[in-house]
């Protein structure tokens, strides 16, 4: 994914209205993660009578949510080893993206064993990775270095799926059936009987349904975007032909070729566009920061129904699911929010003043956990301002990975699967929490927002030093000593410079 130089990326709505066909794409992404949101979202305000029909508590739900992230791992491990089927074929992916949770959704009412609902979770999860692989690479591949506002554009789509699923589900829910699976939890599992079981087994149907028969129709529409992307695909590896003898006979342009394709897309000198080092650092970085900004995101959304229902807090059910939808709603007008300002900001900017938020957002669950004491009230602001920070996090991250890496299929499969082993990691960690001590639950959320925060700032760190040490090396070779205002020292002459001193070297 070639990014744009300083000088040629765009600012403003104008860039994205000159390219119609892009932005039909585009917003067939945002369905697309729509109905993302519905089939990943489900099982929150469902866990309770999902575990009862399984007989398992929090602890065991989290091993079926931890397969879940294994399945999202195995995908973009996927993606890493085989980088053309993720270039060529991102339709084909979010066709079977989408096929698969059909059938896993449609079948979950129905699972009694808890290590069968794993392996239709891990399937799940599998096709989850599938979404964000293709997904990803096309919105980055399509608009480069103006991504940020149509990523989040995308991933807002996500929070109103959650949105539309808690409602869809909430006629479903009833507090009796709720409350006495969470006393079920701690007892051993025949004290589970089929009495209590059944009506609340059966009621997951109709939801878990038409979920399904979302997912499907979505995998319709991918698979015509998949025939039209093929079909331009042939015209123009037709007119690449074409064109080739002309360029065999020019031996400076032979000569590119064979060097861009001598490149390694493994290599961390891609990534950091012909710095090794660099590209090194800051993939290991955001790496890491991928582990925390993703594992805690999902694991969040997915046990907050669960935490709200604890006796000490005395919350109905009907009143955790409207804190529940007062998350997802949140979540969505950030991301909407992120969506308009970072077309007239820069991508680090908004994540500056996003992080500043989240910083703020940390220090207020500490003071309550610790100091104050939650309420139902105190529960519903911070849970509503939790997915006001957490939801443009993710994609303005991915906008920014674009402007400092090459962010070639093998790095974003990296990313990926570093929010997928976060995520495995910290679910695992939230259900035992949950079963054993709430209370230290927004603490799990509170250390990983902090770390998130303290990478974000040592990857700042590093671009600024080696930007710095660009400018300073590449100033002599352009000028032979003299001076040169920063304002028309632009990246393509950085570039330049970096490649005639390491002609000179050589």
């Amino acid at each position: 994914m070639v990014v744009k130089s300083s000088e040629e990326s765009q600012f403003g709505i104008k860039v994205y209205l000159s390219q119609p066909w892009n932005l039909i794409k585009s917003g067939y992404l945002v369905l697309t993660w729509i109905v993302l949101g519905f089939h990943l979202e489900l099982i929150g305000p469902t866990m309770s009578i999902v575990a009862a029909n399984a007989k398992v508590d929090y602890s065991g739900m989290s091993s079926a949510l931890a397969s879940r992230s294994a399945g999202y791992l195995i995908a973009n491990i996927f993606g890493a080893i085989f980088q053309n089927i993720v270039k060529k074929h991102s339709e084909g992916l979010l066709v079977c993206a989408f096929i698969l949770p059909a059938i896993v959704v449609f079948t979950t009412p129905f699972v009694k064993s808890l290590i069968v609902m794993c392996i239709l979770f891990l399937i799940q999860g599998t096709a989850q990775g599938l979404t964000d692989l293709g997904g990803t690479n096309i919105l980055l591949t399509m608009w480069g270095s103006n991504a940020a506002a149509p990523l989040n554009a995308a991933h807002l789509g996500y929070g109103i799926g959650a949105v539309f699923v808690n409602l869809l589900v909430r006629p479903f829910l009833t507090q009796k059936s709720t409350l006495v699976n969470e006393k079920d939890y701690k007892q051993t599992n025949e004290t589970l009987s089929d009495v209590n079981l059944t009506p609340n087994s059966s009621s997951l149907f109709i939801p878990y349904s038409i979920t399904a028969l979302l997912c499907f129709l979505l995998a319709i529409g991918h698979l015509f975007f998949y025939i039209k992307e093929q079909k331009n695909h042939r015209e123009i590896l037709q007119v690449q032909q074409i064109d080739y003898t002309a360029v065999s006979e020019n031996p400076t342009n032979l000569s590119r070729l064979m060097n861009k394709d001598k490149s390694s897309q493994y290599s961390p000198r891609t990534c950091g566009r012909g710095y090794f080092q660099y590209g090194l650092t800051l993939s290991i970085i955001f790496v890491c920061y991928t582990f925390f900004i993703g594992g805690n995101d999902q694991t969040f959304s997915k046990f907050f129904f669960a935490y709200l229902k604890f006796d000490q807090f005395n919350i109905s059910t009907k009143a955790a699911s409207w804190a529940t939808i007062s998350y997802w709603l949140s979540y969505s007008i950030g991301r909407l929010f992120a969506a308009i300002i970072s077309v007239f900001l820069s991508v680090n900017m908004c994540l500056n003043i996003i992080w500043f938020g989240g910083f703020c957002l940390a220090i207020s669950w500490l003071i309550f956990v610790w100091f104050i004491g939650l309420t139902s009230t105190s529960l519903f602001i911070l849970g509503a301002a939790t997915g006001l920070v957490f939801s443009p996090i993710f994609p303005l991250s991915f906008g920014l990975f674009n402007q400092r890496l090459n962010v070639v299929p093998m790095l974003l499969a990296s990313l990926l699967c570093g929010s997928a082993v976060g995520a495995m990691t910290l679910q695992k960690i939230a259900g035992f929490v949950l079963d054993r001590n709430p209370k230290h639950f927004p603490t799990l959320l509170i250390v990983c927002l902090l770390i998130s925060i303290i990478l974000y700032l040592a990857s700042n760190l590093v671009y600024f030093f080696h930007e710095r040490k660009n400018l300073l090396n590449a100033r002599p070779s352009l000028t032979n000593g003299a001076a040169l205002s920063p304002k028309t020292f632009n990246e393509e002459e950085q570039q330049m410079a970096t490649y005639l001193r390491d002609q000179q070297d050589s």
